[in-house]
């Protein structure tokens, strides 16, 4: 949420659910490594299915407000990305074998692990055009783009299985996300009638039913039928477990400045922790141990939970630490915008 000079403007009850989402994607890849390295433990691929919101819900907050990019913003994401990467980008250079190696591993935007910074970069860099566009376009040409990015995304995916669209980590599925975070906007008013309760119940149903129908089919066709249309980032049902988690946020209004201040390093946690060179090991390693001494799933889910809130927060720390880095980041920002205007 970027102002026109770089300055975000935050309002708390969505950044309570950034960090949310933040929490249900660390929670996520907890289980999801957990079941790659134990097999036999596949049934808690169940769980996976209500924490995979939380990307869905980054995008649809950011159509939202809309971005507002600047070059400020940029050089900031630019330089968050490089520091986070100089680890990985170091064990590249030492493990080349060829000067291409080399010279990818200082790609670090388009040879990165992080997929989403590749995809959420192409939002960034087309969102003045999309902007415009919706700002210039009647409701009616609004819901034919939504229709028509929906239907190239999510019914191309889940109904015909192209590949091309798998796992909704494209920039077609974020450019459609992004107008329906827009629309979420446009419809606020409406939308916000809905009782919370009623929202809830129905968010919790969802998952209660997602979680026990995968549960009971997980080696079933049928099985297969419901992954398909709940889990990838394109998913129908993953969608509307989205905006429905959105809604239940949206109708909280409350303002608090410490929380602000924390959910503006969430990006530096999926950074930090998606580390694969460094990181993703140590913790893989964590998630193991854990089982070892918690071996019932319901104790172990939550102890993973806490585990997972301990690594939020150091990843936080770790970011303030890199204060003097961001701080000169941020000189640098100001200064290309006071000379290019934007």
């Amino acid at each position: 949420m970027d102002g026109n000079n770089g300055q975000v403007i935050r309002q708390s009850n969505f950044e309570l659910l950034r960090l949310v989402s933040m929490f249900y994607i660390v929670l996520y890849h907890f289980l999801r490594w957990f079941v790659q390295d134990n097999p036999a433990h596949s049934s808690l691929q169940a769980l996976w299915l209500p924490l995979h919101v939380g990307v869905v819900c980054f995008v649809l907050i950011s159509g939202f407000f809309r971005i507002k990019p600047s070059s400020k913003g940029l050089i900031r994401l630019i330089t968050m990305v490089l520091v986070y990467s100089l680890p990985g980008i170091i064990i590249d250079i030492r493990n080349a074998e060829n000067w291409r190696e080399v010279v990818n591993s200082f790609m670090f935007l388009s040879h990165t692990n992080y997929w989403f910074v590749k995809t959420f970069l192409g939002l960034y860099l087309l969102s003045p055009l999309v902007n415009a566009f919706l700002d210039h376009s009647t409701i009616k040409v609004k819901w034919y783009t939504l229709v028509v990015t929906g239907a190239i995304s999510v019914y191309f995916y889940s109904f015909t299985k192209c590949r091309l669209y798998e796992e909704g980590k494209n920039l077609v599925n974020f450019l459609f996300l992004y107008q329906l975070g827009q629309m979420l906007s446009y419809y606020a008013n409406q939308w916000k009638r809905i009782k919370l309760w009623k929202l809830l119940g129905a968010y919790v149903l969802l998952n209660l039913i997602l979680v026990l129908s995968y549960y009971k089919t997980i080696h079933t066709p049928l099985g297969g039928l419901i992954w398909r249309l709940s889990f990838s980032y394109n998913s129908p049902l993953l969608i509307i477990n989205a905006v429905l988690l959105f809604m239940i946020f949206g109708h909280l209004s409350f303002t608090s400045f410490v929380l602000n201040r924390v959910a503006s390093g969430v990006f530096a946690i999926y950074l930090i922790h998606g580390n694969a060179p460094l990181i993703t090991g140590f913790q893989r390693g964590i998630v193991s141990s854990i089982y070892s001494y918690f071996q019932d799933y319901l104790l172990f889910v939550c102890v993973l939970g806490l585990a997972a809130l301990v690594v939020m927060f150091l990843c936080l720390l770790i970011n303030r630490l890199l204060s003097p880095v961001w701080n000169l980041s941020n000189v640098l920002g100001d200064l290309t915008y006071k000379k290019l205007g934007f």
